[in-house]
């Protein structure tokens, strides 16, 4: 009985294995943090790549605004991703009227002076994006009788759209 009263609170006072429990309590949301990094990481460096591909194509454009089909396969080209999309137009407003749009090709330039007209282009691009986490939407914690606080849903599209306007 002696032995058993001396061992007890020697037991309690022993830490050695508290590192291992703690480490391993911290281990999953450590290893969620780090997926969850690697994820934005893609996603952010997959849109650095959409908008490069769509400022090409329009840069592209500045030089052949009526040339759509060159826009499109410059904008996706550039990106080095598979499985772009790209769109292109260009459109004409007058100086003086922001958001005006005019006829690029109407004689007489239906913009009154000193006004100008101005010539854009515009390319898209887009594809889509897989996330590690699939295409599940994630729920965090209850709120008591009301439900979820809130969800968080991958995104599955990324897109990028350049406008430039035409010297």
């Amino acid at each position: 009985m002696r032995a058993a009263c001396s061992f007890l609170p020697r037991l309690a006072s022993d830490c050695r294995g508290n590192f291992l429990l703690e480490f391993t309590l911290v281990l999953p949301v450590l290893l969620l943090m780090l997926v969850g990094m690697l994820d934005l990481g893609r996603f952010s460096l997959q849109k650095s790549a959409m908008l490069q591909g769509a400022r090409e194509g329009a840069q592209y454009g500045m030089g052949a605004p009526d040339d759509t089909a060159n826009m499109i396969a410059t904008a996706q080209t550039s990106t080095g991703l598979t499985g772009i999309t790209a769109t292109g137009s260009s459109f004409c407003e007058c100086s003086n009227a922001a958001g005006t749009a005019v006829s690029c090709t109407a004689t007489p330039n239906p913009c009154t002076s000193p006004a100008v007209r101005k010539k854009y282009v515009t390319v898209t691009t887009s594809s889509s994006f897989t996330s590690i986490w699939g295409s599940t939407t994630a729920s965090f914690g209850m709120n008591g009788t009301q439900g979820w606080i809130g969800a968080w849903a991958p995104p599955t599209t990324l897109t990028a759209t350049v406008t430039m306007m035409v010297p």
